[in-house]
Parts: structure tokens; C-alpha cells; sequence
């Protein structure tokens, strides 16, 4: 079964292919032989299942024989990856503060700052391949060490990329001359016999054309631009006084270098720059240096001819090292807009590859070179890091205000940079713990994103009350506030038939206190009247079976919200009376349970416990219920007598009529 948008092991940056890939999944079992469905599940997955011919005959007896199974094919996020979360988590800080940088910078002109910040990115993947590194030698496991090495040929090709974009688009680079960068940049990703240099430097001996990389390495710090490393590297030669040496040397010696704060224009730098290379063909011409094959070749490599770097590219393992020496020794005097060719000219020295074979670094920096972010950007998606990089890069580029050259329409460059944020954010909703990640990115992507992170945020698979306290207070953090009303009252329903489950049997009253106590308070947060009526009903029901009123210490300080049910209310008010009886207030406990008493908003089951609650005020020292308040009490009494047991009711009537005299003795004496 071939599916060409899932693959189970990741794709190698620099040797991913233009053609597509397919990646072939074996079903195991037989049940998937003949007929098969495909169904959609949440994120980047779905699951496949056996499909019977005859579904409408299937009996219960038949069902319950057979042996069927549902596959769950999902696709592999690198990002997911331990080792990688710090990636995507110190990576979401930085772009947090470009979006802050932009919100709240009052200038245009913010370049400086997007550098820092450009750079900052850089370090985290720099770190993040040090990382890596680490990992794959400590690992044994021959299997897990090449997904750990493949994960570095992507970060290290992403950071590559990274930086030459930071040069040409982010960079402020005075006259726009890019060769300093440029060849720094070629050192930096391509250290080619760097360590060979070292080593015969250190050891600084005559007589080093003996090594067998003496001279690649020669030519290597030539083509790099490293023309004081080279002298150094040719002194060591046992014939280094030879005149041969010392007209290279000398040549070496005096080539221009051009500096915009040289105080020269780029006219005089470039009248210099020809004057002394006619003199080193000149020099090539004499044939002095014909007994010397690789002086000659030195030379021919700083005239700028193109056999010479012909002859050496199978010395390198890319065109890229030779870039910042064609560069050097054709055009140094080269603006950015003026790569295009120069990257074509290193390109083509690799005669014969078919274009099949450029990998997507080769495509990617030939696009950066030639000025095509378009191109660009479509590469960048290829490289199988999930949307990190391309989202990121994009990100920066468009608050450069790099993007505007796609086309004169910032609509269409904002909705490019927009879908990749996107793409990027649903993808990490999908993750148990990086779902707050991917919402900080969604939350910048109006009006879409907020759209979409309440679609997903609903479908948050929620286990515990912990996350649905996080998932709220994230929601309420992006304005998602029906969000949160929704979650607090799945919860609230959830919590409420537990407590009603738990309350089965013996145990049904201390259950449902306990899940009635725990519904308020998610009813509250959601502000659902029906969960809050549910709620406050099944506590009253639990205190009128002896149990502790739920949630009190909440009702007391609930405010405003006991107004969201007439239910709630009471059960509130009832809390209210109980904490002031307690605390021995009887006059102010009395008014209040009066009140209650002529509210009519007392369910029926509760009247019988409302009223014996009059009993203790009316047995007091001194009488706390007036006469009206006694005769509301007889009157509510006679029109629920059947809500008591008749010695109950007889009880009350006693205590009512014993609280009449006293009250009318005190109305007499006043």
C-alpha cells in the first residue's frame, strides 16, 4: 500500500531528491486483504480498517467472531523528537520577540534589531546540532545513530541556508559589497583542509611538501580567500627562496583588497584590481613558473581562469567551495544583485550531473544567489523538518520587508507568511505538551489563527482537571473565551456524573457532595446555567441526605455569579445562613433564611429541611423572628404540611406558637 504523503523515517536534506518519494507500508494482518477503508483522524494521521461485503447481513453472533483491527498511520514529526523540543521551544521565545519587535517599534527602519534576532536563530541551531552531535556518538543502537546523523545533515543544511539569507537579505552591508561575507561564509560551512593547515603551521617545518595534502591545501586557502595562511603554508616549502615562490608570494602580497572604509571608490579599487591582475598574466605568460605545475596553478586560480577552477573541482565536495574564490578572482567588487552569475559559473563546473541530481541545498542557494525568494521558499518547505525553518525564515523575512519583490501586492506575501505560520502551529497542537507553543504562533495569524487554534483546542484530548485549568487559561490568554466556557462545562458535566457514579450504593451521598462540589465550580467558570442548576441541585439533594454542604468556602465568595441560576442562589444564600448561625449572628441568620422562605425559589424536595431550620431561632433566649416572620412560617408551614412527618410538624407548630406570645409580649411592652 503506497501512501506519498506519509514517511515513517526522515529525508536527508542535502541528498533529497527532486522526484517523488513514496514510502510502502506492509498491512499485517489478513483482515486487510480483500477490502480496506480510510478514515481521517485528529492531526496528521489516519486509520485504516477492513470494510465487510456484507455489512447489512452482519449479526451479532457473526460480530462478535470476528477478528478485525483498525491501523493508525501518522506521519513522522522530527520535531517531536526529545532532543528536538528545545529547538522548537527556545525558537518560539525569538520569534515571540520579533512579533513584539514589530507591534511595538515605532520606526520602519527595525534592521539592526531583526539581525540580533536573525542571529539568535542561527545559535539556536548551531546548539541544537552541537546537540545532536553529542548524541550520535554516545549512541550504540546503529539504527537510532543514523536517524540522529540524518537530523544533522538537515539542521546543518537549514543553518547554512540560514545564513547566507542573514548576508544578502538581513544584513546591513555598507556599498552592498558581499565578497567579505561571502567567503566568510564559505569558511565558516565548508572548512576545507582547515585542520591540514593547522597542523603543518603548528608544526612548522621544511620541508612540508612532503605531506601528502600540502598542496590541496595550499590551493584550498587560495581559493578560500586565506592568502596570508597560504604564504605562510608555501614559506614552509624546501625551495621556498626559489624565485618561482617569491613571484607568487609577491603577487599574494600585493593583491588589492577592497574595503568600503578604505578611502577609495569602487572605480579606483577596480582600475587597481585589473592593473595587478595583468600583471600576474603576465607573470603566467613568462613561464617562469612552468617547472612548478602547482605554483602555475595558483596562478591561474588568481587570474580568474575558469579551466584552473575546472581542474580542481573534484578536489571539493560541492560547488559551494569555490564560490568565494571565483568570486575573489573575477568580480570582487561584486553588489548582491550581482551573484546570480557567479553562482551559475560554480555550478556549471560540475559538468555532466543532470539537474535530477541537485540536492536541495545546491537549489536553494543557487535561488538565493539569482535573488529568487519565490524559489526560495518552495525549497525550503521540501526539507523534511516539519515546517520549522521555512515558517521561521519566511516569518523574518516578511517583516524585513524582504518579500515585497514576489509581487506588488502585500496582501499575497502576507497571506504566504501567514499559511506557513499556520501549517507550523496546527502541526504542534498536535503534541501533548507543545500545543501552548503552536497556539502563541495561531494567535498571529489574524483572523484565521484564533479561528483555528478554538477548532483545535476543543479537540485537546484532556485527562486531568490540571490541563483543563492550563487549556483555559491559555484560551482565556488569546481572547478564546467561548473556548473556555466549553471545556469548563465538559468538565463540569464530566465531574458531576462521576460524583453520581461514585455516589452508587452506600457511598451515593458523599460522592455526589464531593461531584456536585466540583461542578459548581467549573459551572461557574463556564457560566452555564443548566450545569450550575444541575449542580446546585445535586448538593442540596446531597445535604438533605446528611451530607456537609459541597463547595461552601466557593459559594461564599462566589459574588455576581449566583445569579447565573435561581438554584445556585439558593443553595449560595443557604451558605450564607449556615456561616451566620455559626458565627452566632442569629438576627442576621433569621432574615435571611426568612427571606429565603418567601423567595419561591425553594425546590420542593428542599422545603422540609428549610423549614426545621426555623426551629433552633425560634427555641432562642430571646426571640430573633418577629410576628410577621412567624406567621410566614405558619403559613409556608400550612401549605407543605406534607413535606413533614406529622410529629415534626406538630413540633414546629409548638415552637411557632410558643414564639407568638413572646413576640406579642414584646410588641405589647413597647
Amino acid at each position: 500500500m503506497n501512501f506519498s504523503s506519509f514517511s515513517s523515517s526522515p529525508t536527508v536534506a542535502t541528498e533529497a531528491q527532486t522526484v517523488k518519494r513514496v514510502k510502502t507500508f506492509a498491512l499485517p494482518d489478513k483482515c486487510f486483504e480483500k477490502r480496506i477503508g480510510c478514515a481521517w483522524r485528529r492531526g496528521n494521521q489516519f486509520g485504516i480498517y477492513p470494510r465487510s461485503q456484507n455489512v447489512n447481513k452482519t449479526t451479532s453472533d457473526t460480530a462478535s467472531k470476528t477478528d478485525d483491527k483498525i491501523l493508525n498511520i501518522r506521519q513522522n514529526i522530527i520535531l517531536f523528537t526529545p532532543i528536538l523540543r528545545k529547538l522548537v521551544n527556545e525558537a518560539n521565545g525569538t520569534f515571540l520577540s520579533v512579533q513584539k519587535l514589530v507591534e511595538t517599534s515605532k520606526s520602519s527602519d527595525n534592521q539592526v534589531e531583526f539581525l540580533k534576532l536573525s542571529r539568535q536563530y542561527r545559535s539556536i541551531i548551531r546548539v541544537c546540532i552541537e546537540s545532536l552531535q553529542e548524541a550520535a556518538e554516545k549512541e550504540t543502537d546503529g539504527l537510532e545513530k543514523n536517524t540522529l546523523l540524518s537530523y544533522i545533515t538537515i539542521f546543518y543544511s537549514i543553518e547554512c541556508i540560514w545564513h547566507l539569507c542573514e548576508i544578502l537579505y538581513i544584513d546591513i552591508i555598507p556599498g552592498e559589497v558581499v565578497l567579505p561575507f561571502l567567503l566568510e561564509w564559505v569558511r565558516f560551512h565548508f572548512p576545507c583542509h582547515e585542520q591540514t593547515a593547522a597542523q603543518l603551521l603548528e608544526a612548522c617545518e621544511r620541508g612540508s611538501e612532503d605531506h601528502p595534502e600540502y598542496w590541496d591545501t595550499v590551493i584550498g586557502m587560495v581559493v578560500q580567500g586565506r592568502v596570508d595562511v597560504a604564504r605562510a603554508l608555501l614559506k614552509l616549502h624546501s625551495t621556498a627562496d626559489a624565485n618561482e615562490f617569491k613571484l607568487v608570494d609577491n603577487s599574494l602580497r600585493s593583491m588589492p583588497v577592497y574595503s568600503v572604509y578604505g578611502g577609495i571608490s569602487t572605480g579606483e579599487f577596480t582600475i587597481s584590481w585589473k592593473h595587478w591582475q595583468a600583471e600576474c598574466r603576465s607573470k603566467l605568460s613568462s613561464g617562469v613558473l612552468a617547472q612548478t605545475p602547482q605554483l602555475e596553478l595558483i596562478m591561474r586560480l588568481m587570474t580568474g581562469e575558469y579551466s584552473a577552477f575546472e581542474s580542481i573541482r573534484t578536489k571539493y565536495s560541492s560547488w559551494f567551495d569555490m564560490l568565494g574564490g571565483w568570486l575573489l578572482f573575477t568580480a570582487p567588487w561584486a553588489r548582491r544583485r550581482e551573484l546570480g552569475a557567479a553562482g551559475a559559473a560554480c555550478a556549471a563546473l560540475a559538468a555532466g550531473a543532470p539537474a535530477s541530481r541537485a540536492s536541495r541545498l545546491d537549489v536553494a542557494v543557487r535561488a538565493l544567489l539569482e535573488g529568487d525568494l519565490h524559489q526560495l521558499i518552495h525549497e525550503i518547505q521540501q526539507i523534511s523538518d516539519n515546517g520549522w525553518f521555512a515558517s521561521h525564515l519566511t516569518d523574518m523575512l516578511y517583516h524585513c520587508g524582504k518579500l515585497q519583490i514576489l509581487d506588488h501586492q502585500t496582501d499575497v506575501t502576507s497571506r504566504l507568511r501567514d499559511s506557513l505560520i499556520l501549517e507550523y502551529g496546527s502541526l504542534l497542537m498536535e503534541h501533548k505538551s507543545l500545543w501552548s507553543v503552536g497556539l502563541s504562533y495561531l494567535s498571529f495569524c489574524q483572523p484565521e489563527g484564533p479561528k483555528r487554534a478554538e477548532l483545535l483546542l476543543e479537540r485537546l484530548p484532556i485527562d486531568t482537571e490540571a490541563k483543563a485549568m492550563r487549556v483555559i487559561a491559555e484560551a482565556k490568554k488569546y481572547g478564546l473565551v467561548d473556548v473556555a466556557q466549553s471545556i469548563s462545562a465538559v468538565m463540569g458535566a464530566r465531574r458531576l456524573g462521576a460524583g453520581g457514579a461514585a455516589g452508587a450504593g452506600g457511598a451515593r451521598g458523599a460522592g455526589g457532595a464531593r461531584g456536585a462540589g466540583a461542578a459548581l465550580a467549573w459551572g461557574a467558570r463556564a457560566r452555564c446555567r443548566a450545569l450550575c442548576a444541575r449542580a446546585a441541585h445535586a448538593a442540596l439533594r446531597a445535604y438533605c441526605a446528611e451530607r456537609a454542604l459541597p463547595a461552601a468556602d466557593l459559594l461564599l465568595s462566589a459574588g455576581a455569579a449566583l445569579l447565573i441560576d435561581d438554584t445556585l442562589l439558593l443553595l449560595g444564600k443557604y451558605c450564607d445562613f449556615h456561616r451566620l448561625y455559626k458565627n452566632r449572628e442569629f438576627r442576621k441568620a433569621a432574615k435571611l433564611l426568612i427571606s429565603l422562605i418567601t423567595s419561591n425559589i425553594v425546590p420542593e424536595y428542599f422545603w422540609s429541611t428549610l423549614l426545621l431550620d426555623t426551629l433552633p431561632l425560634l427555641e432562642t433566649d430571646e426571640p430573633v423572628l418577629s410576628a410577621d416572620d412567624t406567621y410566614e412560617i405558619m403559613l409556608c408551614l400550612e401549605l407543605r404540611s406534607t413535606c413533614l412527618s406529622a410529629e415534626k410538624a406538630d413540633l414546629l407548630r409548638l415552637a411557632l406558637a410558643r414564639n407568638l406570645a413572646r413576640t406579642a409580649l414584646i410588641d405589647v411592652d413597647e
